[in-house]
């Protein structure tokens, strides 16, 4: 972007997802004009799942693996990562589905093809579509975190496919920039505040009310991805300013240049 196109110029935006991530959507701000603030509000762990030794044995059995996040994938191949030789064995037996682009692109860095992912990136229209374009399955795995919903394992148990879930990561909250959120939100720096998952908004929303920022939160626009997390901000009584069709973060991103390079005509 030249110089006299900066569409996020002088604004400050909070990004609360970390990681490479977080670290390419500060680039992109930065990039735009924009002040990025990382304050990573989500982490993510391995966890030791009870039945992990029974998927860890029945691997082979299965005709479909169904991935909903680049965490699935990646946590997946750590939990599997003492039977890696026998997965390579049997894995061309098995179809994999990936719910978005992050996650189909992580699955081709272990050179899997996904062989489904539906055209919005969430788990009712990934039901609806696989279903809808004559896919079936006798036995899915479905690898995921601690806090993802059971819509897709659902779906399937109600075509009497037996659906599998195995938590491979869990959600929790870092705490360790608290301190330096507490100080951003109290000085008024904020434009803008961009949310990936209901998690990073509600880990937000406690920091708000546990040191009584209300009164500083008002002008900040809120961005987020997904129609879960835009209701999560909604109910909490803050209106969502940007909130992409596309469930990614770069999506997230030009429509944040498209909701400030508005702004800015109209000043």
């Amino acid at each position: 972007m030249t110089s006299d196109r900066l569409p996020l110029r002088g604004r400050h935006v909070l990004i609360t997802r970390g990681g490479e991530q977080g670290e390419k959507f500060c680039n992109d701000v930065a990039s735009a004009g924009g002040i990025p603030y990382m304050v990573p509000l989500i982490d993510f762990r391995s966890h030791e799942d009870l039945n992990a030794a029974h998927f860890l044995q029945s691997l082979s059995k299965y005709d479909w693996i169904i991935f909903t996040s680049k965490n699935g994938v990646k946590y997946f191949f750590r939990q599997i990562d003492s039977h890696r030789e026998q997965f390579e064995m049997f894995k061309d037996n098995i179809q994999f589905a990936a719910v978005g682009e992050k996650t189909r692109a992580e699955l081709c860095r272990y050179q899997i093809e996904s062989h489904f992912m539906p055209n919005i990136y969430t788990a009712e229209d990934f039901s609806r579509e696989f279903f809808e374009k004559g896919f079936t399955a006798k036995r899915a795995l479905i690898p995921k975190g601690n806090l993802a919903g059971t819509t897709i394992a659902d779906s399937f148990r109600s075509h009497r496919i037996v659906a599998d879930e195995w938590i491979v990561y869990e959600t929790f909250y870092p705490t360790k920039d608290i301190g330096r959120l507490v100080n951003i939100i109290k000085e008024d720096r904020l434009d803008a505040a961009c949310f990936t998952s209901p998690s990073t908004f509600h880990h937000f929303n406690k920091v708000i009310k546990q040191y009584h920022l209300q009164e500083h939160v008002h002008s900040i626009s809120f961005a987020s991805i997904g129609k879960v997390t835009k209701s999560a901000i909604e109910n909490e009584g803050y209106p969502v300013k940007v909130c992409p069709e596309k469930y990614t973060i770069d999506s997230m991103f030009h429509e944040l240049c498209q909701y400030f390079g508005r702004e800015r005509k109209e000043e």
